[in-house]
């Protein structure tokens, strides 16, 4: 892939990421504390903490840009550890990022679809 491309995928996913990661963080401060349910002023009950932090759609669209905006970043960052001249840094942490990708996309996959 190429690194401008990477940059503008990376650039691109950053702030739907946030939102999702901050979604998942207050839905589930609403499933577990009442203190962060009082302090929403009513726009957080536990209902719609649940039903935010168990939907599938929340969850799936989580995941998939974090598996996509980690991809792409880590690829602009081996671009730089290369041109730093760090050709073998650059392989071993691409591979160790691509490695842990696929393990969580699968670990996803089989806890949404899997019996």
């Amino acid at each position: 892939m190429k690194v401008r491309i990477a940059l503008r995928i990376v650039e691109w996913t950053s702030l739907p990421l946030l939102l999702f990661a901050g979604l998942m963080v207050i839905s589930g401060y609403g499933l577990t504390s009442e203190a962060a349910r009082n302090a929403s002023l009513g726009l957080l009950t536990f209902s719609r903490s649940q039903t935010i932090h168990l939907s599938r759609l929340i969850k799936l669209g989580f995941v998939s840009l974090l598996l996509l905006h980690t991809y792409t970043g880590t690829e602009v960052l081996g671009e730089k550890l290369r041109v730093g001249g760090r050709k073998r840094l650059a392989s071993v942490v691409e591979y160790g990022v691509i490695a842990f990708l696929i393990y969580v996309g699968w670990i996803t996959l089989n806890g949404e679809f899997g019996g």
